[in-house]
């Protein structure tokens, strides 16, 4: 197996082939969400928090509402600024390996089913608490980017990547996000430790099953202007969501992370993507 190798003769430039698969459609549909966003902020306060969604007291409304309000200016802007460089470099990725009927499917699917889902998920623990905020949504957009990553590598970078080998991502994000943000008495340690453990073993097969690379076939990787600089954008969203996201000071004065929803958000729709992929390919 080789790196792929695609010379400006063979293959139409970064620039052009982007040109070539915006839509606007999408990029309206990408632009909905922060739109939404501040029409909903702008709502009287005492009206927002009717939204809230309250685990001691849930309703179907607010198990949907609750992810788009946000009560204070720099929690909005928080999450903005997650949203953006997610959902755009999930979307980048996924037109440029031909998902782009894959992107419209789970971003329509995250903003209709996964909001009630994820307040379903809340009313596990019994404790109170006040779920509010586009987090969680944003953390479902990460997932699809972690499986749009692979898809992207196969396609544009090596001929060694595989969709199937998606999963790589999905542990190394979450032994992140445990070592970075679980408490010491959630087995942060042991959990993080894991969950890398898997990335190495996954890394490892790959290697001794198609060899390692070489040191031409690196090159070639790296001689795409623009391809090559996009997988590390999409490699760095993922290394920064968790040190972003998970922090105390994303979130409204007095409240904490969700570190439960971020992640059942991240993983969830990792999953259904990295399953509807290949069921769809199976029917």
């Amino acid at each position: 197996m080789a790196l792929r190798q695609a010379s400006r003769t063979e293959a139409p430039g970064f620039g052009s082939d982007l040109g070539q698969n915006v839509r606007r459609l999408d990029l309206l549909m990408i632009a909905t969400v922060p739109l939404v966003l501040l029409a909903v902020f702008v709502l009287p306060v005492a009206t927002l928090e009717r939204f809230v969604f309250d685990t001691t007291d849930p309703t179907l409304l607010t198990g949907y509402t609750a992810y788009f309000v946000h009560l204070e200016w720099f929690h909005l802007l928080g999450n903005l600024a997650v949203y953006l460089p997610a959902v755009g470099v999930a979307y980048l990725l996924c037109i440029l390996s031909g998902r782009r009927r894959l992107f419209r499917i789970t971003f329509v699917t995250v903003l209709v089913a996964f909001p009630l889902v994820l307040s379903a998920m809340q009313l596990i623990f019994p404790r109170e608490r006040f779920i509010f905020g586009f987090s969680g949504l944003n953390a479902a957009f990460v997932g699809l980017a972690s499986f749009a990553l692979m898809a992207y590598l196969a396609s544009n970078i090596s001929d060694r990547a595989d969709e199937r080998h998606a999963p790589v991502f999905l542990f190394f994000v979450v032994g992140l996000v445990a070592l970075l943000s679980l408490p010491a008495r959630a087995y942060r340690f042991e959990i993080g430790s894991a969950a890398l453990a898997l990335v190495g073993l996954y890394l490892g097969t790959i290697l001794y099953r198609r060899g390692r690379p070489t040191l031409a076939e690196f090159r070639a990787a790296t001689d795409r202007p623009g391809y090559f600089e996009l997988a590390g954008s999409g490699f760095g969203l993922l290394v920064g969501y968790p040190v972003v996201a998970f922090q105390d000071a994303v979130v409204p004065q007095g409240g904490v992370v969700d570190v439960y929803v971020h992640l059942l958000g991240f993983s969830l729709a990792f999953i259904v993507v990295f399953t509807f992929v290949f069921l769809a390919e199976e029917l």
